[in-house]
């Protein structure tokens, strides 16, 4: 059984969805009692809310646009240090987070965490994931994990294209030379459940290797 998951996918992809489904199920089955799901966006909101004088950042759209990207490093390092003992108190930890330049994002994980990770991405055209995100603003009731927005100019320049996608549409056999470790390929390309629902057997059997 892996120790993390990565969660990865441009905002609006199905990761919330995809986490819901596999844990239920592994919970339900007896092979896991408790899971944590780690989302970068409240360590973001953390760092972001230090940064009193808006050197790193400004408000927009009801949200926020990161000026100083140096950031983003700097979260995934601190959910990094805080693995080992988060690990201690659950059978599996989900770490979720989007980005343009995924590789370069997970060198900011330790080679002991990489180790016992399995990478789970999920493909969803650019399109459909600004649609969700756009709707995901109008919808907004509360502050729930899953309800901070995406600003829409920051969708299409930051999210628009990353390092994984590009290499799955041109050459999926590529991915197993570049990423870190075990990964796979959610393809949430098409609005239908059950071609969700029908890949994760595969993804079950991943996780439990």
């Amino acid at each position: 059984m892996k120790d993390y998951i990565f969660l990865l996918g441009r905002p609006g992809c199905g990761k919330s969805f995809v986490y819901e489904t596999i844990t239920r199920t592994l919970i339900d089955s007896g092979k896991i009692k408790k899971v944590k799901r780690l989302d970068d966006f409240p360590i973001l909101k953390e760092l972001l809310d230090a940064d009193t004088e808006f050197k790193r950042h400004v408000r927009k759209e009801g949200g926020f646009e990161v000026t100083d990207w140096t950031i983003v490093d700097d979260v995934l390092k601190t959910i990094n240090d805080r693995l080992p003992e988060i690990r201690k108190d659950n059978d599996l930890v989900f770490v979720e987070f989007a980005r343009d330049k995924y590789i370069r994002a997970l060198g900011n994980f330790s080679g002991e965490v990489l180790e016992k990770a399995l990478i789970l991405y999920i493909y969803c055209p650019f399109d459909v994931c600004l649609a969700r995100n756009r709707r995901r603003f109008e919808l907004q009731k509360s502050n729930a994990l899953d309800d901070h927005i995406v600003p829409s100019d920051l969708m299409e320049t930051y999210y628009r294209n990353d390092d994984i996608e590009k290499i799955y549409l041109e050459n999926p056999a590529g991915l197993g030379k570049i990423l870190p470790c075990d990964y796979i390929v959610v393809d949430n390309s098409k609005e239908s459940l059950t071609n969700l629902i029908g890949q994760f057997e595969a993804v079950l059997e991943k996780i439990q290797e």
